[in-house]
């Protein structure tokens, strides 16, 4: 094992235990699993674009609250939280647009703002649905259909990988390991089905798809950005993985999708 695949493994293991009993234990600590990572891919991703005191004061701080804001909402389930969802899906369709049509990045205009809509939207949208029954579904099962595309794509990748997927967003990325990640997520939802139930086996393999399509997509989205500003990771808070933005990309992009078809089939 190469030293660092061997970070990447120790890391995982200290920070993802106490990640999973937070997303298995209770509604409680599933909402605040969720509202921590709020809040850090929030700050990490201004962060990016304000490195300066002064601006960091200015736009930093009010940004932050805003999405405490946004927290509380979701927490209270006011009701306008209604709108989370299609205001997520909108501007994850703009992003989608860009990635595709423009060689700037979105999100590094105006980013006070943007980030608020990028980090923090998505996961209240999530979190308005706490108390629902089929909101431990939805979290455990987009968390780990995540992990297992993430891992599928890198091990495929790096096993076989040599047509490049986006050279000119991630040098890194393959095809070969996004079609790996496609067909593992596809198997595991077998597993899901078995162990997590709630949803048929077809509803499942739509979710393993929508999860691997989006998330696969929410990477390539932050890669972009990433490049666009002239930096490597989000954060280094998590050695041989960078920051949580990194970590979450994939995970926050999708969600939005993923409620749309759980709201298609009726099943929120």
């Amino acid at each position: 094992m190469s030293e660092s695949l061997k970070q990447r493994v120790i890391t995982g293991v200290i920070i993802g235990i106490p990640m999973i009993f937070m997303v298995i234990f209770s509604d409680f600590t599933r909402v605040l699993f969720l509202s921590l990572i709020l809040i850090l891919c929030a700050t990490e991703f201004l962060s990016l674009h304000y490195k300066d005191v002064d601006k960091q004061y200015v736009f930093i701080i009010p940004s932050i609250l805003v999405s405490g804001v946004v927290l509380v909402a979701s927490l209270y389930k006011f009701d306008f939280c209604k709108i989370f969802l299609f205001q997520a899906l909108g501007f994850n369709s703009i992003l989608i647009l860009d990635l595709f049509f423009r060689k700037k990045s979105f999100l590094s205009s105006l980013p006070w703002a943007k980030g608020i809509l990028y980090t923090s939207i998505p996961l209240a949208s999530l979190i308005s649905i706490s108390g629902s029954p089929s909101f431990r579904i939805i979290l455990l099962g987009t968390l780990f259909l995540i992990w297992v595309s993430d891992i599928g794509a890198y091990a495929v990748g790096k096993s076989i990988g040599k047509n490049k997927l986006m050279p000119s967003v991630s040098p890194g990325k393959s095809w070969e390991g996004f079609i790996g990640a496609g067909v593992i997520s596809l198997l595991s939802s077998y597993l899901f089905y078995r162990f997590l139930g709630y949803f048929s086996l077809p509803q499942w393999s739509v979710i393993a798809i929508i999860v691997w399509l989006f998330g696969s997509t929410g990477d390539l989205v932050e890669s972009k950005m990433k490049r666009y500003i002239g930096v490597k990771d989000s954060g280094t808070i998590l050695p041989g993985h960078g920051g949580f933005l990194d970590r979450f990309d994939g995970f926050y992009f999708c969600i939005p999708f993923v409620l749309l078809y759980i709201n298609l089939i009726d099943k929120i």
